[in-house]
C-alpha cells in the first residue's frame, strides 16, 4: 500500500512519540498536532489520509476537534483514542462521526491493521443503489 499521511492529535508526548515512531517505521508519513489550532492548520495546508484524535487534548474535548476535522475534510477516516473504556463515551464519538474508537494503550499490530483497513475501505468504491439495481436487472 502506498504511503499515507496520518495526523496525530494528542498532547501526551510519550504516546505521540510511540505512534510517530511506529507509523514511520511502517512507511507512513506523520504530522503531529499538540492542540486543536495546530490540527486545523495542518489540515488546511496539507492533505492527510487519516486522523487519530485523543478524547481530550489540552482541555479541549476530542469531539470538538473531530467536528473541526470533519468540516475541513468530511470523509477523512478518524480513529479516536481514549484512556478509559466506556460504552457511553465510545457511542458518543461514533455518533459524532468517528470511524473507530480504541482504548489506550494501543497494541501496535492492532492499530496498524486498523489503519490499513480504513485506508482500503476509503480506496474501495462503494456500490450505489443504481449500480445494484443495474446488476440485478442483468441477472
Amino acid at each position: 500500500m502506498p504511503s499515507a499521511r496520518i495526523l496525530i492529535v494528542e498532547d501526551e508526548r510519550q504516546i505521540v512519540d510511540t505512534l510517530r515512531d511506529l507509523f514511520e517505521q511502517n512507511g507512513y508519513e506523520t504530522e503531529v498536532a499538540l492542540n486543536k489550532q495546530v490540527a486545523v492548520t495542518i489540515l488546511q495546508e496539507r492533505k492527510m489520509d487519516i486522523a487519530i484524535i485523543s478524547t481530550m487534548v489540552q482541555e479541549i474535548p476530542g469531539v470538538e476537534i473531530l467536528h473541526e476535522v470533519r468540516k475541513i475534510i468530511p470523509n477523512i477516516p478518524i480513529i479516536v483514542m481514549s484512556n478509559q473504556k466506556s460504552k457511553r463515551l465510545e457511542l458518543s464519538f461514533l455518533k459524532a462521526g468517528a470511524n473507530i474508537f480504541v482504548v489506550k494503550p494501543l497494541e501496535s499490530i492492532f492499530i496498524l491493521r486498523t489503519i490499513e483497513n480504513l485506508l482500503k475501505a476509503c480506496l474501495t468504491p462503494s456500490v450505489t443503489k443504481k449500480t445494484r439495481a443495474y446488476l440485478k436487472s442483468k441477472k
